[in-house]
């Protein structure tokens, strides 16, 4: 069998998410592959996931004996590696969190959806709606200044130079240039988990 899960960007309105179909053999450190493929972000921080909020329930990340960033305390703490969606994901857990970033805090909501008939030897996204935010831009609501930026009908240089730095021509929509597209968003899945056979 396979996971079906949908991904929620916390904080998003109109909400950004994806829902994706993942092989049950899948470990946490290859769910969050997936999630960075899907959402566009590019692997360059941190993560973990918590069965409750984060950093205040049992969390799920790299373990790293040199960085004490994973360490004991009074929350249980697993190996992102060694830990199989299946343990969590066939029925004892319907919610969990994702936090990307720490720094920024991309924080999405995973919802454990019914049991795809479907099996898949590679992940894939079925469903999707709005782009989204790009890597390092502040958080949530950093993402909400560019797009209040772009829509401004008077710029000012701040909003000028904002826009240049992340990309963005004068008259473009953030969708033109960083959109959601299913097709792309599985070539990125299929790039990352078949031809690059992991």
């Amino acid at each position: 069998m396979s996971h079906k899960l949908k991904i929620t960007l916390e904080g998003s309105e109109p909400k950004i998410y994806r829902t994706v179909i993942v092989p049950e053999k899948f470990t946490f450190d290859d769910l969050h592959y997936v999630i960075q493929c899907v959402m566009n972000w590019e692997n360059a921080h941190l993560y973990q996931f918590n069965l409750g909020r984060p950093y205040s329930s049992d969390s799920i990340k790299l373990k790293d004996e040199e960085d004490d960033f994973f360490f004991p305390n009074r929350y249980k703490q697993y190996d992102a590696e060694e830990t199989y969606l299946s343990y969590f994901f066939n029925g004892f857990t319907k919610k969990m969190t994702y936090t990307y970033d720490f720094g920024d805090d991309w924080t999405h909501i995973i919802t454990v959806l019914k049991k795809s008939e479907e099996e898949v030897l590679y992940p894939k996204c079925i469903k999707g709606e709005n782009a989204a935010p790009i890597e390092d831009c502040g958080g949530i609501w950093g993402f909400y200044e560019i797009l209040e930026a772009i829509d401004k009908k008077r710029k000012t240089a701040e909003d000028k130079e904002m826009l240049e730095w992340y990309g963005i021509p004068n008259g473009k929509k953030y969708e033109d240039i960083y959109g959601f597209s299913l097709d792309e968003v599985n070539e990125r899945l299929t790039d990352f988990f078949v031809n690059n056979n992991i």
